[in-house]
């Protein structure tokens, strides 16, 4: 049985634990009009063969990142929350641990419904540096990341709140 924003672990039982993995969509969407805008600057006319070796390597790199991006997984679970990159070691925190949560979508994350959702941390290690000191971990590209936001703030309990 499936979420609206993944799949779960266990028995397919909604609730124990969901995996998420970053859409690659919109990542794809962007390279491809990357590489369309730089096109234009160049005198493809003059030699085809240099467009096609700059259209091979583009794509290529851009496939890569694909699959790098796509490595990463998030659970969120019952106590807690893991987030696993490719060259990197997992970060682990518990709902307790989390500061406030906030939801970023641009033009082409709204069109493909995902997002990324900033978890701020009160303490322990994240992949975003803020800008009053502090950390947070992003979950990147995730799919419905209101979805996602909303759940996580139901596990938070009422006081999760940060004292006045």
């Amino acid at each position: 049985m499936t979420s609206p924003a993944g799949s779960t672990d266990g028995e397919g039982q909604p609730g124990r634990q969901l995996i998420l993995r970053p859409a690659v969509t919109k990542t794809f969407i962007k390279g491809i009009i990357a590489i369309a805008v730089f096109s234009l600057f160049l005198n493809i006319a003059s030699n085809l063969f240099h467009y096609f070796i700059f259209l091979s390597l583009s794509l290529g790199a851009l496939g890569l990142f694909m699959l790098y991006k796509r490595h990463s997984t998030f659970k969120i679970g019952e106590e807690n929350i893991v987030v696993s990159r490719l060259f990197g070691r997992p970060n682990s925190f518990g709902y307790d641990d989390i500061y406030d949560i906030s939801v970023a979508q641009g033009i082409l994350a709204k069109r493909f419904d995902c997002g990324s959702v900033y978890i701020i941390l009160k303490r322990g290690r994240g992949g975003v540096r803020m800008m009053g000191g502090g950390v947070a971990e992003r979950l990147e590209d995730v799919p419905k990341p209101n979805y996602i936001s909303d759940l996580i703030a139901s596990r938070l309990g009422p006081y999760s709140q940060p004292p006045e």
